[in-house]
């Protein structure tokens, strides 16, 4: 019953929010650069269509890899740091000392 939304092989509201933001922001590009450049539209809808397909395949390579959450479990686990200096001994002294309120 309670099962993650999955779209065209995109499992989960993440990848499903990307999907969507990327299609929007290609949009929106394109016509600027429809607009500054005076580039004929098809030539705009060819390059949208082409980046959507390719972003479209990453997203469910991504999306098989590493499942409905596992991407921002990756990703949180990227931003923490492997190792961690500590230069004076403070720290460890504070551990075993008792804490007053």
């Amino acid at each position: 019953m309670d099962r993650p939304p999955e779209v065209l092989g995109i499992r989960g509201m993440n990848f499903l929010l990307l999907l969507a933001g990327a299609a929007v922001g290609l949009l929106l590009l394109g016509v600027i650069i429809m607009v500054v450049t005076g580039i004929s539209s098809g030539y705009i809808f060819g390059a949208y269509f082409f980046v959507l397909v390719f972003l479209y395949g990453q997203l469910v390579r991504l999306s098989k890899r590493f499942g409905e959450r596992g991407l921002s479990k990756h990703l949180s686990r990227t931003r923490q740091p492997s190792v961690i200096y500590v230069r004076s001994a403070y720290v460890f002294r504070r551990l075993n000392s008792p804490t007053r309120s």
